[in-house]
Parts: structure tokens; sequence; C-alpha cells
């Protein structure tokens, strides 16, 4: 009983973190997105230069593919477990960051339309766009988190940042805009990283082209139709990892499912069977007891008393498992804390659901054997003993 109570908190806490997870805000608008990986390889296109335009030439023959509403690159697609380019940062007007505690930022190369087409939302300032040419002004846009770090309690809006790599000289850039945190990688859900988003024509990174597409319709039919622009432009020019929004979020998501449906369907396997111990316990003790309740009865006991009777033996050995089952949920909550997204290791709502099921479980497995006392004919239990 104890076992299975364990299990069963643990599988509700499990249940509801998921249903938690899969309503988490991500920060943009997975649905109609169509996303997709391409590596631009150096032996063709060695100079930056060549990238830019093959990334603008590919960009704008897509925009123009029926249904599709928008376009645009990035050197990491959010949600996807892969690479991540971190940047050091350094603040103008701040002291260059300690080696030893450096604030790091996630680093991505966007094009024009991108953060349009992936649907942030945009806090304050504007948002990348074909103004953000090499020979502009050096731009970026930051999240809030970057913001909350950079600048805590200041507009952001204006000020300078810069990337920090060793004797590099990087350019200062100026934030033009700040969005809301976009979660970029589910598999640590809990944290909002700093990101900042930089126009890849200003910067000269070798960068891969991973495309998100926003459609009106089915994103997975403009499949073949990019397939085709890309034919056009080079037909050498491979790519993969085609699949929607949705997809990648469900592939990120696997693991979490597979442990909620295994942990419920061990919770419900431990159920089944405390019930069914609970009543060949409850079962036995009846068929030990049948003089005894013969006895009652005839000395004038009321057959609710004898109900009584019988269930509250059951219920008293269901909550002593209750209870053992309990504490072992508090000792073991900080192990649920890891494993847990937006709900505590000692949510109560949950508690109590299943403390309420666990009773009403309880109170069946004990209900067949009772029924079986209240149909002893004490005559024929005293004669038999």
């Amino acid at each position: 009983i104890a076992v299975a109570m364990t299990l069963l908190v643990a599988g509700g806490l499990m249940l509801r973190s998921f249903n938690r997870l899969q309503h988490v805000d991500l920060g943009f608008r997975p649905d109609h997105v169509l996303t997709l990986k391409m590596v631009l390889p150096v032996s063709k296109y060695s100079e930056y230069r060549q990238r830019v335009a093959f990334a603008d030439q590919f960009l704008e023959r897509v925009k123009n593919l029926p249904g599709v509403i928008s376009a645009g690159t990035t050197t990491n697609i959010p949600l996807e477990r892969e690479i991540a380019y971190d940047s050091v940062f350094e603040v103008a007007g701040r002291p260059r960051p300690n080696p030893n505690d450096v604030p790091i930022t996630s680093h991505r190369l966007v094009s024009p339309d991108y953060l349009k087409t992936l649907g942030v939302t945009l806090i304050k300032g504007r948002l990348i766009d074909d103004r953000d040419r090499a020979d502009r002004l050096p731009v970026v846009v930051i999240s809030e988190e970057l913001a909350r770090q950079a600048w805590p309690g200041e507009e952001p809006l204006g000020k300078r940042i810069k990337r920090v790599r060793g004797d590099q000289n990087f350019p200062w850039m100026t934030v033009i805009g700040v969005i809301k945190d976009v979660k970029e990688d589910l598999f640590n859900y809990r944290i909002n990283r700093p990101v900042w988003y930089v126009p890849y024509a200003q910067s000269e990174n070798n960068f891969p082209l991973n495309l998100v597409l926003r459609t009106s319709g089915d994103p997975a039919s403009a499949t073949s139709a990019i397939r085709e622009v890309l034919h056009e432009i080079d037909p050498d020019q491979p790519i993969s990892n085609v699949m929607t929004m949705n997809e990648n979020l469900s592939g990120v998501l696997v693991t979490e499912r597979f442990g909620a449906i295994l942990m419920s369907l061990l919770a419900a396997s431990g159920l089944l069977l405390a019930a069914l111990g609970l009543y060949g316990v409850m079962a036995y003790s009846v068929s030990q007891r049948t003089a005894e309740i013969g006895l009652r009865v005839a000395l004038g006991a009321q057959r609710t008393h004898v109900l009584k009777l019988i269930l509250g033996q059951g219920l008293k050995l269901a909550l002593l498992g209750v209870a053992i089952g309990l504490t072992a949920v508090w000792c073991l909550t900080r192990l649920l804390a890891n494993l847990l997204f937006g709900v505590s290791a000692t949510d109560p709502t949950t508690i109590v659901s299943i403390l309420l099921l666990f009773t009403g479980v309880a109170l069946l497995a004990c209900l067949l054997p009772a029924r079986r006392a209240l149909a002893v004919d004490p005559i024929q239990a005293l004669r038999t003993e």
C-alpha cells in the first residue's frame, strides 16, 4: 500500500508536470511553421558575401511561394537539442568581464523577418529588418533575460553591447529591440537563457542556414516547392531535418512524455496490486472472524455496526500505508523536484486528489468482504464454530 501510494503521488505529479510543460509559454507561435537545416559547403561558399547572397536569393524565392506568409533563417532553430552558439559579452561603460565569472548569452545570427516569422512578442523597439545590412550601424535585438542581466532597472534601447573572445576585435552593437524570452531549449526549460539576435548580414561567420517558414495552411505541403527552389539555385545543395515546429516540440517532449506514461502505468499497477492485496487481507480476516461476527449479530449488533467494523479495519490498514507512502514522498521531494516543471513536489492538489482516489479504491476493496460479513447467518456461524 505504501509503495502504491508513493507511485501514485509520483505519477500524478509527473502527469501534472507534463501537462504544464505542454502548455508552457514558448515565447513564439509554433503553429503553421516549417523548419529545415542546411549547411553551405566552404569549398563552394568560402566568402562571406557568397553566403549572404545565397541566403538572400533563397529567402526571396521561398517567400514568393504560394501559401507562404514569411520566411527567415537562423543559426539555431528553437526547441532543437543541437550545438549552442554562446558568446561572452561586454556592456559599454562597464568594466570588462572577469575571466572567472563571465556573462554569457546565446548567440543567434538571423535574417530579416526571422523573428517576425517565428511570431515572437516585441516588447519595445523594433525587430531586425532589411535596413540592417553590412554597411549600416551594427545592431542587435535582445531577450528580456539579457536586458535584465545587462541593464537591470535601466532602459536597454540605444545601449551598446559587444561580443568578447580573446584578442578579437568585435564591433559594438546598438540594442534596437527587446523581445519576450523565447524557449530556445526545452531540455533546460526551467531557466530562461539570455539570447541576442544579430543580423547575419553584419557577421562574417560561416553560419548554418536553418530555414523557418510560416504558411497559411499545412506547412509540410510546402516541402516539395522548397526543394524545387533550392535545386534551381544550387542542385548540389542538400537539406535535412525537414519538419514542422510542432513536430520539433513533440520530439523534445518525448522523454518527458515517456517518463509520465511509464510512471502512470507503474502507479496504476501498484494501485491494482494494493487493492487486490487489501481485498485478500480483508477477505481472510472476515473468514477468520465468522464466528465473532455471528456472535455479535446474535447478541443484537446491527448490520451497519458490522459493516463499520470491517470497513474501519480495512481503512486503518489503508491509512497506515498512505502515511508511510506520504512520508516516502516527502523524503523524495528533492529528487522529484528535479523532474518536475511548474509543479511543486508537495503540490497539495495532486496529493489530496491521490489521497481521495486511494481512499475510494480502498473502500471498494473492503466492500466485498464487508458485504460477505453482512451475509453471515449467526446460527450457522455458531454451529460451525
